[in-house]
């Protein structure tokens, strides 16, 4: 597709899609260039605390108010990401994606987990890492990925 009919796609898109993808765009690329440059302790640090597998998932609807269309703003989010990720003229594997949509999530008030697992390549004996995030149930990044992976942990605000 060229860079005149994807403007031409993007100009049809309602006004909240286009934001969306906008905002999308500008997190994508903040995730990419803090992996770059910063340690991953660093940023961990940022996204919560980190839990093991089996630990339960927080309940964080007790004492604080969780917007009621926070998986349609989850699927939005997942949408933007996903179709950012496709046109942004730089490589968005697993973990910017991740910590792009965290941040989305967590403007709009709704608590997403961020997931590490691995998985074993496929003929070969080498590990595969991936991250992955949900929200209220909504498979937001890294999926179907996220179904082959053994989890580590993940990361979640107390």
């Amino acid at each position: 597709m060229s860079i005149r009919q994807r403007w031409h796609k993007f100009r049809t898109l309602p006004h909240s899609r286009r934001a969306i993808l906008v905002e999308a765009s500008f997190w994508l690329v903040v995730a990419r260039l803090l992996i770059m440059v910063l340690p991953f302790r660093w940023i961990a640090r940022r996204i919560g605390r980190l839990r093991q597998p089996e630990a339960l998932p927080l309940d964080h609807t007790r004492g604080s108010a969780v917007p009621r269309d926070s998986p349609d703003v989850a699927h939005s989010v997942s949408w933007a990401i996903d179709r950012a990720a496709r046109v942004l003229p730089m490589q968005l594997v697993c973990l910017p994606r991740a910590l792009a949509a965290w941040q989305m999530l967590r403007r709009r008030g709704i608590h997403a987990q961020v997931h590490f697992g691995a998985s074993r390549a496929a003929g070969r004996d080498a590990l595969m890492s991936h991250a992955w995030v949900d929200a209220d149930g909504v498979e937001v990044t890294g999926y179907p990925e996220a179904h082959n992976c053994v989890e580590i942990g993940f990361f979640a605000q107390s």
